[in-house]
C-alpha cells in the first residue's frame, strides 16, 4: 500500500514510515496536488478533510479519530491492513526513502561515541544522510506498531 497523507496527518505519515509504508506527506493548501499525485502514483489519500474524502472516496480514507495511536488503528481497520514487523525501521521517517545498512566504520565519526561503542548495526538515509540505530525508544515504537 502506498499512502499520501494530507497536512493534518504529518505524525501519521511519520509513523507509517516507521512501520515501513511508503508514505508521502503533502503539507500544502493546494489540495489538487495531493489528489493528482495520489491518482498518478496509485496512492491512498489519508485525510481529515471531509470534502477531499467525499470528492475522492475511491482513493481516500477519512480519518475521524484523534490521537496518533487511535488514528493508526482506524486506518488499519478501514483498510484491513497487515502490519509486518520485518518492515519496521526500513524507511527514513523524514524523507520516506529506503534506508541503507552501514558499517560502524563508515559512520563512527557521525554518531555520539557512546552510541558507537554500544551499537553494531546502523542505517542511513541516502537522501538526508540521517543515521538510525536501535535505541531504547525503538522498543516503545515497535510495541506500539505491533499492538496495531
Amino acid at each position: 500500500m502506498l499512502f499520501a497523507a494530507d497536512g493534518m496527518l504529518g505524525n501519521i505519515a511519520k509513523w507509517l514510515r516507521l512501520a515501513g509504508y511508503d508514505t508521502f506527506y503533502f503539507n500544502t493548501r493546494r489540495k489538487t496536488e495531493i489528489i493528482s499525485a495520489a491518482r498518478k502514483e496509485g496512492r491512498i489519500i489519508l485525510t481529515c478533510d471531509r470534502r477531499i474524502f467525499e470528492e475522492n472516496s475511491d482513493i481516500s480514507v477519512l480519518v475521524e479519530s484523534t490521537g496518533t495511536v487511535s488514528q493508526l488503528g482506524e486506518i488499519k481497520k478501514k483498510l484491513n491492513m497487515e502490519v509486518n514487523p520485518e518492515l519496521f525501521f526500513t524507511r527514513c521517517s523524514l524523507c520516506n526513502i529506503i534506508l541503507e545498512n552501514k558499517r560502524k566504520n563508515d559512520i563512527m565519526n557521525l554518531v555520539p561515541e557512546h552510541v558507537c561503542a554500544s551499537r553494531d548495526e546502523f542505517k542511513q538515509c541516502p537522501s538526508c544522510k540521517r543515521i538510525y540505530w536501535s535505541g531504547d525508544h525503538c522498543k516503545a515504537i515497535r510495541d506500539t506498531l505491533k499492538e496495531l
